[in-house]
């Protein structure tokens, strides 16, 4: 379906509250590229992908190959297609199987840093949410909301603290299950395995589902979107994806920073015509969208972090954050308007 002409349209946002917790791709980017090795591995040896995620159209090429695994633009809908499957072995290693040091991670978390990563990174999202459906002419605190892959329940905090009252989560990690439990109590997030997720979509009495940086894990997406369309009580589709945007060209052309934005559980990556195309198939109207991302925050990052890797350049690195990182907010916004960002949000309203 075509964009609404007068739908809410934002560009940018600062990168400064999202540099508070991202200090370990600067620091510990050899233990996060170790990771992003062994799924990489392990993603290689899953049978090979015939077919688009977005629109199931032949997969008989490849565009270009990034840490031993080979890419393809699909020729119909224009979304990024890694070279294998998605299959229930893998998705189980990544999501479900929470090694100890991730569960550390969850049980170290303290209530200070959860509320300032609930602050600083997820109540914009809400609050864009809010706008957005205040724009469509509805009352947000009407209205129920389900969020789907909710992680350790950070957006679904951010929804509570915007005084959305009627709001749940459901996620596959018992891990960060357990720590949104701690923090938010019981009831507001809970479990469900990988293959419940459509039925809940199908089934479950909401109006808001929140998708955030779902879409792109999930083993069948189409399905979870068939799925939301044939629910009678779902309104509205809140969606934040990647998208196949400059960060990807960064990654191809410095192997040894880890690779943030196409890696790990990121194997395919979303493009302004393939959401288009998406919205077509299944009646969606977009009605608000956020365009916003980190491809100059990562360009920095990977300058940084090789600069750091060669002992003959390590003392310009001072010199390096001097001159750029004051710019990175200004360049990205330019990429933002030309809709190149890494991620875009958006609200769509099924068309009944």
């Amino acid at each position: 379906m075509a964009a609404n002409s007068r739908m809410l349209v934002r560009y940018g946002k600062s990168s400064r509250d999202l540099l508070k917790h991202k200090h370990s791709l600067f620091e510990q980017n050899d233990m996060h590229q170790e990771e992003a090795d062994r799924v990489a591995a392990l993603y290689t040896h899953q049978p090979r992908r015939t077919r688009c995620k977005c629109c199931e159209g032949a997969l008989d090429h490849h565009s270009f190959t990034k840490m031993g695994i080979d890419y393809a633009v699909c020729i119909r809908c224009g979304h990024l297609n890694g070279g294998h499957e998605d299959t229930e072995a893998f998705c189980s290693s990544i999501y479900i199987e929470d090694r100890g040091a991730h569960q550390r991670s969850f049980d170290a978390e303290s209530e200070a840093h959860y509320r300032d990563r609930t602050n600083d990174i997820y109540v914009p999202k809400a609050e864009f949410l809010i706008d957005a459906l205040n724009a469509t002419g509805e009352d947000p605190k009407c209205l129920s909301f389900a969020d789907l892959g909710a992680g350790s329940g950070y957006f679904v905090a951010a929804l509570l603290h915007c005084g959305l009252v009627n709001a749940k989560g459901f996620e596959t990690s018992e891990g960060q299950i357990g720590l949104a439990k701690r923090m938010l109590g019981n009831g507001k997030i809970e479990f469900c395995d990988l293959d419940e997720a459509i039925h809940i979509a199908a089934t479950l009495d909401a109006e808001v589902f929140s998708l955030v940086h779902v879409l792109e894990h999930v083993r069948e997406p189409r399905k979870l979107l068939a799925a939301l369309k044939q629910n009678p009580s779902v309104k509205y589709i809140f969606l934040a994806v990647p998208l196949f945007s400059p960060c990807v060209y960064f990654e191809m052309i410095f192997p040894t920073v880890f690779h943030r934005h196409l890696t790990c559980g990121h194997t395919h990556l979303f493009s302004e015509s393939s959401i288009d195309w998406l919205c077509s198939e299944f009646e969606l109207i977009r009605v608000a969208e956020w365009w916003f991302g980190t491809d100059i925050l990562d360009w920095y990052r990977n300058v940084m972090v090789r600069i750091h890797q060669q002992p003959e350049t390590a003392k310009m690195a001072d010199k390096w954050a001097e001159l750029w990182a004051p710019a990175i907010d200004d360049l990205q916004l330019e990429l933002d308007r030309r809709r190149m960002s890494s991620e875009v949000h958006l609200l769509l309203r099924i068309e009944r």
